[in-house]
């Protein structure tokens, strides 16, 4: 499938798809709330270590809360994103509602640029999210 990245606009504004894996059987879901301004969040979803990976089909915003509790012995994610206060203007918190999407979501490129610090352990596991490449060239 294209890259989250690299797809194309559509009529009804950005499509997110996630990358082909074999190893992940990725599923659609529709969850209303009301901390958005849709009414609902469309998502691309897929289960890892107990957790949910979510990604927003029509803006790319990932739910870091999924990678960070999948990630093992993972540390506090409220003090790393404290840390990095030039974030907090572009995270979204879902609080309250559907259990499933509560927690920390995040644009595209923030996350795949946190994950390639932090999630280097389950970066497999998040092919379907970021590619193959994704973790290619990191140092």
């Amino acid at each position: 499938m294209p890259s989250p990245s690299a797809d194309t606009a559509t009529a009804n504004g950005a499509r997110y798809r996630p990358f082909s894996s074999p190893n992940h059987h990725v599923t659609k879901g529709r969850y209303i709330t009301s901390n958005d301004p849709r009414g609902y969040i469309p998502v691309y979803e897929y289960p890892l270590n107990g957790q949910w990976i979510m990604l927003d089909m029509d803006d790319g915003y990932v739910l870091w809360t999924g990678i960070w509790k999948g990630k093992p012995l993972h540390p506090d994610i409220v003090k790393m994103l404290e840390s990095q206060p030039d974030l907090a203007p572009q995270l979204r918190r879902v609080r309250g509602g559907y259990l499933k999407i509560q927690g920390t979501w995040m644009p595209y490129e923030v996350a795949l640029r946190l994950a390639r610090r932090v999630a280097w352990p389950i970066r497999y596991e998040l092919v379907p999210l970021f590619g193959y490449v994704a973790f290619q060239h990191i140092s």
